[in-house]
């Protein structure tokens, strides 16, 4: 095997670590990521609220304050430049008591202090008009505008996919074991399952694990506390019944159960913040649900809960610094902690990128070529989604090739041509094929499409049916033909006898 050798590596290849690579091939640089997952996003970057916040949440003078509304900025830019989804729908802070209302005031003040503009408080008949489905109980709410959701699947593909397009590499399926230090006690590398690979800067992004990849280093000065968030997601025909993001007060357990329209049109009500030992369990609950709904019932009492389609849960890494923790250790000279980036840290991560990369340029730059990268693509172009276009494209598209008129998803309408599309810009899985098309995202989730994309992945990559897997690893979707199973089952009564 060749040694493996870059400049860069990202433990992580969440929004964070993803827009990161991005930022980092605006220089002549190497850039490795290496993550455990079979498909990206993973983590909570995959399972949260969606939310690109205004900004107005967090207290001046903490690097939250600072990041979130100017990433804020950057999404309503990168939306064309990355080409994903984002509703620019608004936010409403809802007050039901004079407590909420003192609340709302104190937010109002904040939120001018960090920058956010067109910050308001609205009272209860402008909100009722917009959003009727509200609460008649609410008695005044705090506007938002620039506040928006965003397709966070789309988007941290976007942004991995121009770190790829700009040069970076990622490494899926790749668990990193440990850190490497020469003599001099400096970062020379790390272990993963798969190989060493040596290089002089690591930046540790690995969000609920991020204590763990810490320790390496030594001690780490934060603790990260796992905190499950659990969700409901409705069909699409529920989405008009709000169309902007709600939220209640927040407590001191979080900002609490939000009710939402997403970037595609679903309806989503969320999160619960349940404290955990498991870094990985993101199993529902009943009792989580019934959390989520009474939370959402309380913003909108006629929630429909029964034109639901799934439910899911994230794991957010809570810290007890109550911030990100974002430093360039002194030694082992060489790693960079990005930790605790919980929310707003989807809506922060571009920002954080930008700051990350001129401190490791800053700090580190003896150790890599921090050359600008005159040959650096900004645009990146999606998979075109054959239910959006006209009519006479779709015809055209289908006269061209005719994959393009083979519907696999009926739900939403995604064809042949665009599976193949995804297979070819790296999806693996069953589960990466509906991040890059949104195959299996609808109604029956997945049930009619299921098998036909596994079809459609084994032939292109060339595997046995029985190897295709929803999210990589062991999640074999198919265990073997009814012959070799009746036949093994007979060798296990012979063995039995």
């Amino acid at each position: 095997m060749s040694r493996e050798e870059f400049d860069v590596a990202i433990i992580g290849g969440g929004v964070v670590g993803a827009s990161l690579a991005r930022e980092l091939t605006r220089w002549r640089v190497r850039v490795v990521v290496l993550d455990r997952a079979a498909e990206l996003p993973s983590g909570a970057s995959r399972a949260n609220s969606s939310m690109i916040h205004g900004g107005f949440d967090d207290s001046p003078n903490t690097l939250k304050a600072r990041f979130c509304p100017e990433g804020n900025r950057m999404y309503h830019a990168l939306k064309d430049e990355l080409d994903f989804h984002l509703d620019e729908c608004g936010s409403y802070v809802c007050a039901f008591d004079d407590k909420d209302m003192a609340h709302l005031e104190k937010l109002l003040v904040q939120g001018r202090a960090n920058g956010v503009p067109g910050l308001e408080i609205v009272t209860r008949e402008r909100l009722r008009g917009n959003e009727p489905n509200v609460s008649p109980d609410v008695k005044a709410a705090l506007w938002s505008p620039t506040a928006a959701i965003v397709n966070n699947f789309e988007a941290v593909v976007a942004f991995m996919e121009s770190a790829k397009i700009n040069g970076a590499v990622l490494r899926l399926e790749t668990r990193v074991t440990g850190l490497m230090l020469d003599d001099r006690g400096e970062v020379r590398g790390v272990e993963t399952d798969r190989g060493p690979v040596y290089v002089p800067i690591v930046v540790n992004a690995a969000g609920v694990h991020s204590e763990e990849v810490a320790s390496w280093a030594g001690e780490p000065d934060f603790h990260i506390t796992p905190t499950r968030g659990e969700y409901f997601l409705l069909d699409r025909t529920a989405g008009d019944f709000v169309t902007s993001f709600l939220f209640a007060c927040p407590s001191e357990r979080g900002k609490g159960v939000t009710v939402a329209r997403t970037a595609e049109g679903n309806l989503l009500a969320g999160p619960t913040a349940t404290v955990q030992k498991d870094r990985d369990d993101t199993a529902t609950t009943p009792e989580g649900l019934a959390q989520v709904l009474e939370g959402a019932r309380r913003l909108v009492p006629n929630f429909p809960v029964n034109l639901n389609i799934t439910t899911f849960a994230g794991v957010r890494a809570n810290t007890d610094t109550g911030d990100f923790v974002i430093e360039a250790l002194k030694a082992p000279r060489g790693f960079v902690n990005v930790a605790g980036i919980k929310s707003p840290g989807f809506t922060s991560a571009p920002a954080i990128a930008v700051h990350v990369a001129e401190m490791i340029r800053a700090e580190l730059g003896d150790r890599a070529s921090f050359e600008p990268n005159p040959h650096f693509v900004p645009e990146r172009r999606g998979i075109p989604r054959f239910a959006e276009l006209p009519m006479e494209e779709r015809a055209r598209l289908a006269r061209e090739d005719p994959a393009w008129g083979q519907i696999v998803c009926r739900c939403e309408t995604v064809t042949e041509a665009q599976v193949l599309e995804a297979i070819r810009r790296g999806a693996r899985t069953v589960a990466a094929v509906k991040i890059w098309t949104r195959a299996g995202a609808g109604r029956c989730q997945g049930g009619f499409c299921c098998p036909r994309v596994a079809e459609i992945l084994a032939r292109e990559l060339q595997i046995p049916l029985t190897e295709v897997t929803r999210h990589g690893g062991n999640s074999r979707l198919l265990l073997g033909g009814a012959k070799e199973f009746l036949l093994d089952e007979g060798r296990g009564e012979e063995a039995r006898s």
